[in-house]
């Protein structure tokens, strides 16, 4: 072997050996043992006990393949897999500054999909396996179901309320013979997170590990400056045949400021008791950096306890997260605090008791939303502020539209979310290879919800304190929900070897009950805003309003492994599920899932043909699973009447001079409504290269659903209701998945580089669409599809727009030089929608796709003697996006929903005739340049450097003098940065929405890892 480490043991004297293996050393005096070491292979110790000449056989390392793989119910080599299973050890996904584990699964999975909601302290991404699972109905969006989270094999977890500290392996089961046991829990997938515990006979052991991290906002749009936006809004108002916006007084004391000549922000209205603003002010203000900070702080501190005696194990981990948030005023924070016990004991030699405990606390404080002011999105509201508007009156008082005061005031939008969960468990082997199961979980979810609106005053140019507008009255709102989850297992597995046979045979019971309670009260008119309180109002028109609703789930499951020669490997599962939700004589059903694998590298004939692959195994698999939770309601069978109150705002009906309370029919119901079948197809290649320094995984899926849940059929108006919904609808799921990692050692340096790459698309095969209509689901319609326009420019002067194809059916107004183009597709003189379907689109056609496509994630690490060093990076290879929104397009002919930034500086103008954007107008001759079209398509690929960290550990013999076992410093970045053709005003991870979520942030993180 090339470059093996020889190394004499107990010195810091050592070698490689050379082309042809060979290696010369000179052996220090009183040494006498060598350790050969060579990756792929088992590190060897070696006496030479003063030869001069010696041979090492090295022998082939299959620990690789030997690594245990966490499945449904049991544990399995990774070489005897048959289905498409994925593993990553706990600690990838530690010393990262994160709130919910899934951020930091984000790109290790291939075809485990995490997308950001955005970057607020207490943002829970989305996840699905394997690409959009659902339709939501009417719309043109895919509605995905999320996978099915199971912790320490109890189903129903939640990542969020999991100190990733606390986490040791996590298992994805992505193809459905793998899901199959879970049933109608799992049709898109299962995360299983296996936490770590003591091990018998093992010394105490404490561990703790911190991280402080400064983070600051990353993408946020800049806005123009105050004359630039004035000047862009004057000319938009001016295209449209408007006054201008911005006067010339005004635009004269905008310049003025900008100079230094005049000081204040603002003056007083000269007809009102006002302070001036929007298009009578002339500050200069970017307000995403006044309302962000700079920098905002997070910490992570873990405490952890295990060990165990001869028949005892123990693990105790306790852990605190905190995270700022960045708003500049009124703070927004997240914390979290976690407990976590693991406690195992052999009473006998065959019962083995255990009991598992965790909770957790989450806290949210943030200030409240104002929703008669600010509706429920800062994002859109800050967005939308001019410039121009104050920050300070001449008063010094910050002004009434820079919406500050209402940041700052006592009303404040919190909750506090506490999950407990407390499993006991029995194992009992009666003969040998024979275990039965039992346990029992209990899984509390309560969470307390207030909205304070307290009311916000300013001072007028004269002095007089009057209520800000949009804050009177005052409110306090709560919400109280408890969720129960109890579940019951009962399984026993028995397995044999007989010869060059291996048996394996489990048979299982499951059963869960979900109860779920919620109360809503709301009332106005606080007595005072010191102390918050429904008990503290005195509206005359409360609301309230509660529900109770229960979910029953019983099933039996069971597995059947064959192998023979552990080179034919076969697995047979089967679930039988029950659900509530459905009427008995539908309520039950079965589901199959089977796979095999080919071990060929374990044939004598493959040996001799290529030795250097020690393992190449090929797998298939069918299954299928049921979706019941496709279907919201859990009382679909129900007709249920409507109740209106006397108070209700909708309530029309007058009796006398006021409301009276009524009932309505209750919606149609479809008793046949049932289960959702999906079945995947799977094939797989798992192989192992270079004496396993190499190793691929490859899967390619088809995944249908051929009774998925759509609309009825249309029916006459006649019938007086809303047609229930049926299983008429079709879709289709396919991709592909590849994992490739290489593992090697240069002497001293040690590195690996893990690539994945995962891909799916969805079809929907049928649906209820007589009509065609395109803005609906139909027949061949790709989830994420994007309807529009073919772009052919900007037009150069009024005389082509003249003498180009008549667009007057999408504006009337005139079309002039610095307007839109649009491609006569079915040539008939004019640019149109048709009727809006399949048969008559007019000119649009389907010119992009919102699905992200190709999501890839590369690992790299490195470690030379103590140092160690690691990348990884994040992406999406293939998305397209549209957007409406001011984030895109600045003015959008509504002068309160418009904005100005600086891309917008780069629009068509007659002085600049070659600028990105079209001509803008402020009013609804806007819609002329922004419709959906190919010319303003952006692209949202883009390759993210999610993190980088450096590490450094502590010598032995430093830390042996302090009775320290390992001890580690180590300093990163996250988000560190992203390469993207997509216009600067929006971050690509949320690309598929109008941009306006909180913004990401980069995090510099330093920390420690101590093991006693």
């Amino acid at each position: 072997l090339i470059g093996a480490s020889v190394l004499v043991v107990g010195t810091k004297t050592g070698t490689v050996s050379d082309l042809d293996g060979m290696f010369l050393l000179d052996m220090p005096s009183g040494a006498k043992t060598i350790e050969v070491s060579y990756l792929g292979y088992k590190t060897q110790s070696v006496d030479v006990g003063g030869k001069i000449s010696i041979r090492i056989v090295m022998l082939e390392d299959e620990s690789i393949l030997d690594e245990v793989v966490v499945v449904g119910y049991a544990t399995v080599k990774k070489a005897n897999l048959t289905g498409s299973v994925d593993q990553i050890k706990g600690g990838l996904v530690q010393n990262r500054p994160v709130t919910n584990v899934a951020q930091a699964l984000q790109g290790t999975i291939a075809n485990l999909n995490i997308s950001a909601p955005g970057g607020a302290p207490n943002a829970s991404p989305t996840i699905n396996i394997r690409g959009i699972s659902g339709l939501e109905d009417g719309k043109v969006e895919g509605k995905s179901t999320g996978p099915l989270i199971v912790v320490d094999g109890i189903q129903g977890g939640d990542l969020a309320l999991i100190s990733p500290d606390d986490i040791e392996s996590i298992s994805v089961l992505k193809d459905a013979a793998s899901a199959a046991i879970y049933g109608s829990s799992a049709p898109y997938g299962v995360i299983l997170i296996t936490t770590k515990k003591g091990k018998k006979g093992g010394k105490p052991q404490i561990s703790y590990s911190n991280n402080f991290g400064f983070s600051q906002p990353i993408n946020l749009p800049k806005m123009m400056n105050s004359i630039d936006f004035a000047n862009y809004f004057n000319e938009a108002a001016t295209n449209a045949g408007q006054g201008k916006v911005f006067n010339d007084e005004t635009m004269l004391r905008i310049k003025d400021y900008q100079a230094g000549s005049f000081k204040d922000e603002t003056t007083k209205n000269s007809s009102s008791d006002n302070w001036n603003e929007y298009a009578t002010s002339n500050a200069n203000n970017d307000w995403f950096e006044i309302f962000f900070k700079d920098l905002s702080m997070s910490q992570n501190h873990n405490l952890s306890v295990s060990g165990g005696s001869e028949n005892s194990s123990y693990y105790l981990g306790i852990g605190y997260m905190g995270k700022d948030g960045m708003f500049e005023f009124g703070d927004d924070k997240f914390e979290r605090y976690n407990v976590r016990t693991n406690l195992s004991s052999d009473l006998k030699k065959w019962l083995t008791v255990g009991i598992r405990g965790a909770f957790s606390r989450g806290l949210n404080d943030t200030p409240s939303t104002y929703a008669g002011r600010m509706g429920d999105n800062y994002m859109h509201q800050i967005g939308r502020k001019w410039p121009t508007v104050p920050l300070r009156n001449p008063d010094g008082l910050y002004s009434s539209a820079s919406d500050i005061d209402l940041q700052r005031a006592p009303g404040r939008k919190k909750y506090v979310d506490d999950n407990a969960i407390l499993t006991g468990e029995f194992i009992i082997k009666p003969l040998a290879g024979w275990d039965i199961t039992g346990n029992y979980s209990i899984d509390v979810h309560h969470r307390d919800e207030t909205e304070h609106n307290s009311e916000v005053y300013e001072i007028k140019p004269s002095g007089d304190r009057v209520l800000s507008w949009g804050t009177n009255p005052s409110s306090f709102l709560r919400r109280s929900k408890l969720d129960e989850h109890h579940t019951v297992n009962l399984y026993t597995s028995y397995e044999k070897e007989i010869s060059e046979h291996y048996f394996k045979g489990m048979l299982g019971y499951t059963q869960e009950l979900f109860a779920n309670q919620a109360f809503y009260a709301k009332n106005t008119h606080l007595y005072t805003d010191e102390i918050p309180a429904l008990d503290l109002t005195y509206g005359s028109n409360p609301s309230i309003a509660d529900a109770s609703t229960k979910l029953a789930i019983r099933g039996m499951f069971g597995r059947i492994n064959y192998g023979y020669k552990e080179k034919y490997l076969f697995e047979l599962n089967g679930r039988y599920d029950g659900s509530s939700r459905f009427l008995e004589d539908v309520r039950y059903k079965f589901y199959p899932g089977a796979s095999a694998a080919w071990l060929i590298s374990k044939e004598c004939f493959w040996k001799a043909i290529e030795p250097s692959v020690s393992n190449l195994k090929l797998r298939a698999s069918y299954g299928s699973l049921g979706d019941q939770a496709v279907i919201d309601n859990r009382y679909p069978f129900y007709p249920s009447l409507v109740i209106n109150s006397a108070t209700h705002a909708d309530n029309m009906w007058y009796f006398g001079s006021q409301r009276e309370a009524n009932v309505s029919n209750p919606a149609l119901i479809n008793p046949e409504l049932t289960w959702v079948t999906t079945t995947t197809v799977n094939f797989g290649l798992d192989a192992s290269f270079l004496k396993g320094r190499l190793n691929l995984v490859a899967d390619v899926f088809r995944r249908n659903a051929d009774d998925f849940i759509g609309p009825s059929q249309d029916l006459p108006a006649i019938l007086g209701a809303i047609p229930p919904k049926a299983n008429n609808a079709g879709i289709r799921t396919e991709g592909f998945e590849l994992s490739l990692a290489w593992r090697d050692a240069i002497k001293d340096f040690r590195y690996g580089v893990r690539a994945i790459l995962g891909d799916s698309k969805m079809k929907v095969m049928k649906y209820p669409n007589a009509v065609g209509t395109t803005s609906n689901w139909y027949a061949g319609r790709m989830a994420g599809d994007i309807w529009g326009f073919e772009t052919l420019g900007l037009f150069a002067s009024d005389e082509d727009a003249k003498n180009a194809p008549d667009q007057s059916a999408i504006n009337r107004n005139q079309w002039r030089a610095g307007d839109v183009q649009y491609a006569d597709l079915n040539g008939d003189g004019k640019i149109d929608y048709g009727n809006n379907t399949l048969e008559n689109p007019g000119d649009k056609k389907v010119i992009g796709n919102t699905n992200p496509r190709y999501n890839f994630g590369l690992m790299l690490d490195g470690a030379y003697k103590n140092f160690d060093l690691s990348a990884f990076f994040q992406g999406v290879g293939k998305r397209d996006a549209w957007f409406e929104s001011n984030y895109f397009w600045g003015v959008t002919g509504n002068l309160w929903q418009s904005s100005g930034y600086t891309v917008h500086n780069d629009r068509w103008t007659p002085e600049n005739q070659n600028g990105y954007f079209p001509r803008a107008y402020m009013s609804n001759e806007n819609n002329k340049n922004t419709q959906a079209q190919t010319g303003y398509m952006q692209n949202a690929s883009y390759i993210r450097l999610k993190n980088l960290q450096l590490g450094y550990s502590l010598p032995h013999s430093m830390l042996n003098k302090m009775s320290i076992a390992k001890a580690r410093i180590f300093f990163g970045v996250e988000n560190v940065f992203t390469l993207t053709k997509m216009i600067k005003t929006m971050d690509p991870e949320f690309s598929a929405s109008d941009g306006k979520l909180y913004p990401l942030q980069r995090t510099w993180t330093g920390g420690v890892n101590i093991t006693f």
